[in-house]
């Protein structure tokens, strides 16, 4: 664009006039082409040829604070890429990329954050600018700070045979690296190992974080009677709390708990036995006493039905007069077992 000043001798500007006449197309709208111009016109140059617009668009890498952005670039007289940038469809921000590139790192985006990107290929020559249509392409960043996440593969076999065998990916987004994963029984970590082993299609709905992510673990039930917690517990890095990312419960079913506290007393005609119940799936409990040291146990009458809830008191009743130094026991059983409780003797 060129200022040019305007002639004010008469004369002049009717000779000037006649030839800009002659010479300008009659289309113009230039104020420099008219009779009666101002002190200063402008003479605008035409702009530059508009650039094709860039083709397939997309995000392979979508982290916290960094999104990568990859197109085709179709034309050859581009100067640079304009890249528009919306935030949760509102707060806009301008980027540039320069002439030929089809990459593009934003290493500004805002975490956890829903953010569109439009890039346009633009020609600028002395200041007059032409730019193409855009591509858009929608992403959303990863959280800051993270706790670890993960999930399960289908192969996952929680406990249907009487084991574990447990595969999936774990993952922190505060790190594209591999991160540690353990095997927890009721709290207790009973193996770790890192996560890093390959697991298919992680990256292409998390990407920039690649497909190395995946675990697996394998273990058999615990034979200690109870309920039991299974979990896979992964390691945090950064910002943020180690966390359970799966979890299954089981019981273990087995003989009732013995009786403890034995009590013994002499009625005269009777000995009654007194104890503390400590289990609550038993069936039931036999009276036992033994003239032998111990060596046989001979069960007294029939067996009793069950005390009601854990931590109750019970007796049973020897209607016998049995020698002085015989001992006796309390045998609790369901259909597991039986377990017999530790003697009292009188």
């Amino acid at each position: 664009m060129k200022r040019v000043l305007a002639v004010t001798a008469a004369a002049t500007f009717t000779g000037l006039a006649s030839m800009l006449t002659l010479a300008a197309p009659a289309s113009a709208a230039n104020p420099c082409d008219y009779n009666d111009p101002p002190d200063y016109c402008y003479d605008y140059d035409p702009a530059p040829p508009t650039p094709l617009a860039p083709a397939s668009l997309t995000a392979p890498s979508v982290l916290q604070t960094s999104v990568t952005l990859q197109w085709t670039d179709r034309s050859s007289n581009e100067t640079g890429f304009s890249i528009r940038r919306v935030v949760n469809g509102g707060t806009t921000s301008y980027l540039n990329a320069p002439a030929n590139a089809t990459s593009f790192t934003d290493t500004t985006a805002p975490a956890a954050r829903y953010i569109e990107y439009y890039v346009a290929a633009k020609n600028c020559v002395s200041g007059l600018c032409s730019t193409s249509s855009s591509v858009r392409v929608a992403v959303q960043t990863k959280q800051q700070p993270a706790n670890p996440t993960g999930g399960l593969s289908s192969s996952t076999s929680p406990g249907t045979w009487g084991y574990y065998a447990i595969s999936g990916w774990a993952a922190d987004w505060d790190t594209t690296d591999p991160i540690q994963v353990s095997l927890t029984l009721d709290g207790t970590v009973i193996e770790t190992k890192t996560a890093n082993g390959a697991y298919s299609g992680l990256n292409a709905s998390h990407p920039g974080y690649g497909d190395n992510h995946g675990y697996s673990f394998y273990t058999g039930k615990t034979t200690v009677k109870g309920t039991h917690t299974l979990c896979v517990r992964a390691t945090n890095v950064g910002g943020g709390v180690d966390t359970n990312l799966s979890c299954w419960s089981y019981v273990v079913y087995g003989p009732p708990s013995a009786a403890t506290n034995l009590r013994l007393t002499n009625t005269g005609t009777s000995m009654v036995i007194g104890f503390t119940d400590n289990a609550s799936d038993e069936a039931g409990y036999i009276l036992q006493r033994s003239t032998d040291a111990q060596a046989s146990w001979l069960s007294v009458g029939s067996q009793y039905p069950p005390v009601s809830g854990s931590g109750s008191g019970g007796t049973a009743t020897d209607y016998s007069t049995p020698p002085a130094g015989t001992c006796y026991r309390i045998l609790m059983v369901n259909s597991y077992g039986n377990t017999p409780s530790a003697a009292v003797c009188s």
